[in-house]
């Protein structure tokens, strides 16, 4: 699923949600009939380049892995859309309009698929795979055999959510659908009129989560009803309307009756099909309110610290475990503490400006164009692209995030827009544009695409590389700043303690039991146990266990990733070849990364 992936920022001064819109896509299995080694018989796909350099070993390979690309895409339209903008090209003509099943007989099918597919895997001699096969080889057996690790845990899993659940990430996609062609706006509105069987099978699985003792507690099914709610109170005045009257009246080619057609009939999908898909939700879990037996984290489920071991590597891509993880996170936490106290020490007064700093000034458009040329002492120079600065809606602003960087498919790079929120226009901006732009998202999906990665690759989400680069460059900005301003250093220092302190309680919650009153005491201990903060913390990594750790996981991952090779290589070492090596690989495990890496050094 396609999903604008979102992270809570609690500070200690205010309360602000930050997200990246990365295509976060999941591989759920591929039939065996499917995964032959024979050539494709399909047409040559934008990786033509690639093949001339491959050998016939590598090249079969990649035409297994190509068909298994092009199967599942075919089993989520939306997942289609938002990686292709043009199927045909890669042999994908004929798909049915999805969103997906999410029946439980799909999930045990997906499994058996899961393991034929490792069957064939095992049959094939790594040795005579080269270059990106090589690479695609080791990150799908991965793939593989850490999803088949839980196989026994389906139901665990949580398909709604408050912030990152579908029934909240479906309408941003929806609004943001782009129309090329109008086969495009067809399946929007095919779509549409799938929402409500999509629903009913999902809560038939919240049912039988219900009957194994693994629903959600009722202060979340609270949120995801009061959520639903407020999206059908006005269903008239809805901005899936509004947004698709915007891009219907902007598409050539219709005529104006064709055009006032498409807009009855999407108004008429929404007040009926979309109303009662949501109205399933909203019935269904009010149906099984009360069932829920645990209101804490993860650890109080049978298999939870199982399964949240496996979140972690999955969030996160690291191979620590978890109490590694958290030792790492202790360190971290003290070392910016200390690092905090010697700012202020060295600079009593910069309290008195603190809420009202603004890090640089100018529109978005100006600093990401500042961000771009900045960038170059320690960045690759990106591939010629372009990209678009939008304004969030109206209709959305109370929905979305400060910023996000929408990913364009992969066969329309070009096709790059950051969406900036006018409600979080403060001083952060700059710093949240160089997560969203350059050198983060924007710079790193474009850059990674031009190498031409293993179309498979695109059906992994490995938001621990993605979103721990983004920070990594993020704090990077930071540092920039902090030269000439020392409120930019304190600023830096307060959104690592932050985030530290949140992915070490959502450790604590989820792998050692604590309950709301632990957090308490540990937030006291701090001198920040207030209520508030309280509930914010501890309800969010409980609704969303180990989200905030790809941010800050990933980030220390590269973080050990640019020590190990300066320290290997010494005055050899540069920064700007680093970040190539980097982005060259692409998103992965950072072990594979690291196996990558020693290769790169020598």
């Amino acid at each position: 699923m396609t999903q604008s992936v979102k992270r809570k920022r609690w500070r200690k001064s205010r309360t602000v949600l930050c997200a990246g819109m990365t295509a976060v896509l999941l591989l759920t299995g591929c039939k065996g009939k499917e995964m032959s080694l024979s050539p494709s018989e399909q047409t040559e796909t934008s990786q033509s380049s690639q093949a001339k350099q491959e050998n016939s070993y590598s090249k079969k390979f990649r035409e297994m892995t190509d068909e298994i690309f092009r199967e599942e895409l075919k089993e989520s339209t939306i997942n289609l859309h938002y990686t292709l903008a043009y199927p045909e090209n890669y042999g994908i003509d004929d798909y049915e309009i999805t969103f997906g099943d999410y029946s439980m007989e799909s999930y045990e099918q997906a499994y058996e698929e899961q393991k034929e597919l490792q069957k064939k895997l095992e049959e094939i001699n790594p040795a005579k795979l080269e270059g990106e096969a090589s690479l695609t080889y080791k990150i799908l057996k991965d793939y593989v055999e850490t999803e088949l690790s839980v196989q026994d845990l389906t139901l665990y899993g949580e398909i709604l959510s408050p912030t990152l659940g579908l029934q909240a990430q479906l309408p941003v996609l929806m609004a943001e659908y782009t129309f090329r062609t109008e086969r495009d706006i067809e399946d929007y509105l095919g779509l549409l009129e799938k929402m409500d069987e999509t629903y009913m099978q999902i809560m038939e699985r919240e049912r039988r989560k219900s009957e194994k003792g693994l629903f959600m507690s009722d202060r979340t099914a609270d949120d995801i009803i009061l959520q639903c709610q407020e999206f059908i109170e006005k269903p008239e005045e809805n901005y899936l309307i509004s947004t698709f009257d915007e891009r219907v009246d902007r598409f050539e080619g219709l005529s104006a009756e064709q055009k006032e057609a498409y807009k009855a009939k999407n108004l008429e999908l929404i007040e009926n099909d979309v109303v009662k898909a949501y109205q399933l939700v909203i019935e269904g879990l009010e149906e099984l309110k009360g069932t829920g037996v645990n209101d804490a984290g993860l650890f109080y489920f049978p298999e939870g610290m199982r399964y949240y071991e496996y979140l972690v590597r999955t969030e996160t891509g690291s191979a620590d475990t978890v109490r590694r993880l958290q030792r790492r996170t202790v360190y971290f936490i003290s070392d910016v503490l200390t690092e905090m106290a010697s700012v202020m020490e060295e600079n009593p007064e910069l309290l008195d400006d603190y809420d009202t700093y603004t890090m640089a000034e100018g529109t978005p458009e100006e600093m990401l164009e500042r961000l771009s040329k900045e960038m170059l002492e320690d960045y690759p120079e990106p591939p010629d692209t372009v990209y678009t600065v939008k304004y969030v809606d109206d209709s959305l602003k109370e929905h979305l995030s400060p910023a996000f960087y929408l990913t364009p498919p992969i066969d329309d790079a070009l096709e790059n827009v950051i969406y900036i929120n006018p409600l979080y226009m403060d001083g952060g901006i700059y710093t949240t544009l160089a997560h969203e732009g350059f050198p983060g998202h924007l710079y790193q999906t474009v850059y990674t695409n031009e190498t031409e990665p293993s179309l498979v690759r695109n059906l992994l989400g490995y938001s621990g590389y993605t979103e721990g680069w983004a920070t990594y460059v993020e704090y990077d900005t930071y540092e920039k700043l902090a030269k000439d301003q020392p409120l930019a250093k304190l600023s830096m220092l307060e959104d690592q303690f932050s985030l530290a302190l949140c992915s070490y309680i959502d450790m604590g919650v989820n792998y050692e039991g604590w309950t709301r009153q632990d957090v308490q005491e540990y937030l006291e201990s701090l001198g920040l146990g207030d209520d508030e903060t309280t509930d914010f913390i501890f309800y969010t990594v409980v609704q969303e266990p180990a989200n905030y750790l790809s941010y800050f996981i990933g980030y220390l991952e590269f973080l050990k990733l640019q020590d190990q090779a300066q320290g290997t290589l010494g005055e050899q070492f540069s920064m700007k070849d680093f970040h190539d090596f980097i982005l060259t690989v692409g998103p992965a495990p950072f072990d594979i990364i690291e196996e990558e890496m020693e290769a790169w050094m020598q």
